[in-house]
């Protein structure tokens, strides 16, 4: 029989166990198990009423004999109830054919319970405690979408979509999907980032709207994100939850060296997010989620080579028994010569992961390391000033990064589900110039536990305490006899989110407390800038959140948010001021959007408005500026930035899709705090922010047609304001030129699972900076094969 469920047509086909009206769940139907009850118990009380009844019936067989196959019948389903915890099924799409790369979660009023992504045949197959209570199932696929159905669904059929849904998405504490926040979300899945053969993920992250990279050169070179117009230390960056922020430079992330291979999804949530994530999520906050053990049995082998003698492999699999134990991993190794004399690049990577799951409880750890190295060449495009003297041959950096991260979660009741995280990070960079050696060793510790509970099917609560400790070493963070000296900070974070879901409507609000404690800092006074002692100091702030989304109509969707977010000192700033006041960064956000469906929902369109004001921010105070402070460093600087996204979709069939934004952005600077009219050294007032282009887009077509797999890729960027490449704001404030690149990316599947594959970047050779001064890669091609056995499940 087919059910219609929302957009989604289900064909449900029963198994042969399943014929006795059974329900799994805590409550199993028709034994009707109260809480407490022990299956020997209520076999024994069948038993005894069988046994009262075959007396009343005084000898008659029959009735004895059908009471005894009742009897068999109902401690069979009881058995099954506790024994048949494997659901299998198919995704499909209208045309009955299968959908591989589908993820399929079983949830319940708590979140997500496990997730696998369907295989080549677009095959599912979960294993469920029959301890949860009123499971469902929540499927959905690149393309397609998002449908929930009954536990018993075996055949999924899914409509064909523009939007990209998800299962369950960075942004609030509660497992929801993205068309349920109010938030700006974003997400890339594993389908998209395994088809567009990028060697690392942050490539693909260019085409989401309200997002823009800066990257100075070729492969390797430090890459910062901005988002919707914030600083690029404005990024909460997590991979599977565990921050990987540096503390030392105040929150900045270099997104050029997480490879693609180790990872299955990533979320992005522009907006603040303090209220939640605390420290760094003041402008959004972007998480790379690794492959998982339960995404079912999977194994790729890639091998490439290319422009500037690329040579990339990798190695990567997953799988899981029936018992809850599972593993996955990754090995990669990326090497490139680079265009230019000391451009070359070298990329490795170790992932592995681990989980366990019995009962209503789960276990997950994970490791990942990764080490690169990569030369520096300095500025060699545009030089207004003629300062370029020749390629810089000594300069190299390396950088040998760790993340670990662990994951217990107990379901304590039906409406009662304990998380506890913790994790580590470590991050030792090397820098060699021509000035000498430096290093700089970044570490962070992690714990946190959360709780979340279902008051009802309307109102669900998320509460917990989060704590962090930051702590750099540095060459440039010394004492006063010139010696380095870790300088910690401990972060304490106390939150609680509600979230309340009537209908069509989902809201959610909520708010932390940040407590900042940073101990006795020793002074310097021989550095350029001497710097006293500080003593211990304790800072609070407060970070609340409002999100709402509202389906007027099963084809329209408004959604609005407001939230604060924090950034506190990074080392260097705490080291490089006499300011021993120094106080964390703020951020206010609001925006509201509008999408629609049309077309038989084909056809999607969205837009939204955003408007962020950024204060306190820390900056130098000197010359005429100094009447606002007496300190060389204080919170006196303001911005902001507005602007819309505007996104289109459209699917007119499984074979082609076509995806696009646009971002329209005004980022000033303001006025600072006691001086009107009066900015930062180096800066006019209303000049639009650093490398922020008022106008940004993108557009990707995918076509998928037999064999062949093909992505038409282009952006672009108007025209962005730049320092002077060499010596910085100082020397001068230049216009950079906006510029356009296009990109073809194809897979031809072999034979089986054997795929042969070509991308082609800025394909119309065009010479272009995304920083002012460092040129972007010319025409350069990758070709490889890769082989991937995604069906033994």
């Amino acid at each position: 029989m087919k059910i219609q469920h929302g957009p989604a047509t289900v064909s449900v086909r029963v198994r042969s166990y399943a014929t006795v009206p059974v329900r799994m769940g805590r409550r199993t139907e028709p034994l009707k198990r109260k809480s407490g009850d022990r299956p020997r118990d209520r076999i024994q009380e069948i038993r005894t009423n069988v046994g009262t009844e075959r007396t009343a019936a005084k000898g008659c067989p029959l009735i004895i004999m059908r009471k005894l196959c009742v009897c068999a019948l109902l401690s069979a389903a009881f058995v099954i109830s506790v024994r048949a915890a494997e659901l299998k099924g198919v995704v499909m799409d209208p045309a009955q054919r299968p959908i591989p790369g589908a993820r399929v979660a079983a949830f319940n009023s708590l979140g997500v319970i496990t997730q696998q992504i369907t295989d080549d045949h677009g095959r599912f197959d979960l294993y469920v405690s029959p301890l949860y209570d009123n499971v469902q199932l929540r499927v959905t696929a690149p393309g397609f979408q998002l449908a929930t159905v009954g536990m018993g669904a075996s055949s999924i059929q899914l409509r064909i979509a523009p939007q990209a849904e998800s299962i369950r998405v960075t942004g609030e504490a509660v497992d929801v999907p993205s068309n349920q926040q109010g938030s700006s979300v974003s997400v890339i899945s594993s389908r998209e980032l395994r088809e567009r053969n990028e060697p690392q993920a942050f490539d693909l992250l260019r085409e989401l709207p309200g997002i823009v990279f800066a990257q100075s050169g070729p492969r390797g070179s430090v890459a910062d994100l901005f988002v919707r117009g914030g600083e690029s230390t404005y990024n909460l960056v997590q991979i599977d939850g565990i921050s990987i922020n540096s503390f030392n430079y105040g929150g900045l992330f270099d997104f050029a060296h997480i490879p693609s291979d180790l990872v299955q999804e990533i979320d992005v949530v522009r907006g603040p997010q303090s209220a939640l994530y605390g420290s760094y999520a003041i402008g959004s906050v972007v998480n790379f989620v690794t492959r998982s053990p339960e995404d079912g049995a999977a194994f790729d082998v890639l091998a490439e080579g290319g422009t500037h003698a690329e040579r990339r492999f990798a190695i990567s699999g997953s799988g899981a028994t029936v018992k809850g134990l599972g593993i996955a991993g990754s090995i990669s190794s990326l090497n490139d010569n680079g265009p230019v004399p000391n451009s070359d690049y070298r990329n490795d990577d170790v992932f592995l992961s681990a989980q366990y799951r019995w009962r209503t409880q789960r276990f997950f750890g994970f490791g990942d390391f990764i080490s690169n190295a990569v030369g520096e060449p300095g500025p060699f495009g545009s030089d207004p000033l003629n300062n370029y003297s020749g390629f810089d041959l000594i300069s190299r950096a390396k950088n040998n990064t760790s993340t670990y991260g662990f994951h217990y979660q107990n379901e304590l009741t039906d409406n009662l589900r304990l998380d506890v995280f913790n994790g580590f990070f470590l991050n030792n960079s090397l820098y060699v110039s021509p000035f000498g050696t430096s290093f700089n060793k970044d570490i962070r510790g992690y714990g946190e536990a959360r709780g979340v509970y279902s008051i009802g099917p309307w109102v669900t609560l998320a509460g917990g305490y989060e704590f962090d400790r930051e702590e750099v070493k540095n060459s440039y963070v010394t004492d006063s006899g010139s010696h380095d000296f870790p300088l910690r900070r401990d972060e304490h974070g106390i939150y609680l989110q509600a979230r309340v879901s009537i209908k069509r409507f989902y809201l959610t609000a909520g708010a932390r407390e940040e407590v900042f404690q940073t101990p006795f800092v020793p002074g310097n006074v021989y550095n350029f800038l001497p710097r006293p002692d500080f003593p211990a100091r304790t800072v609070t702030r407060l970070n609340p959140k409002v999100a709402a989304s509202w389906m007027l109509t099963p084809s329209t969707r408004v959604h609005a948010s407001y939230g604060t977010g924090i950034r506190p000192p990074g080392a260097s700033d705490l080291a490089f001021t006499n300011n021993p006041a120094l106080a964390p960064e703020r951020s206010e956000s609001y925006d509201i959007g509008l999408d629609r469906r049309f077309l038989n929902d084909k056809l999607s369109l969205g837009a939204t408005w955003f408007r962020n004001r950024y204060k306190n921010l820390i900056v130098s105070l000197g010359g005429s500026l100094s009447v606002l402070s007496a300190y060389y460093t204080d919170n006196v600087a303001n911005a902001k930035a507005e602007g819309t996204e505007v996104t289109a979709m459209f699917r007119p069939s499984r074979f082609l899709s076509v995806t696009g934004n646009y971002m329209w952005l005004d980022s000033q600077v303001l006025s600072l705090n006691g001086g009107i009219g009066l900015v930062e050294q180096y800066y006019y007032l209303g000049q639009p922010l650093i490398r922020r282009p008022k106008q940004s887009g993108s557009m990707v077509t995918t076509f998928h047609y037999k064999r062949l797999d093909a992505n038409l890729i282009g952006y672009f960027r108007g025209p962005d304001l730049d320092v002077e490449p060499s010596y910085g704001a100082s020397a001068g404030l230049f216009w950079n030129r906006g510029y356009q690149n296009v990109g073809l990316n194809l897979n031809w599947r072999v034979h089986g699972n054997l795929t042969a594959y070509a991308n082609v970047r800025n394909a119309l050779n065009q010479r272009y900076e995304e920083i002012f001064g460092f040129p972007s890669p010319l025409l350069n091609v990758t070709a490889g094969l890769k082989w991937s056995l995604a069906g033994a499940r």
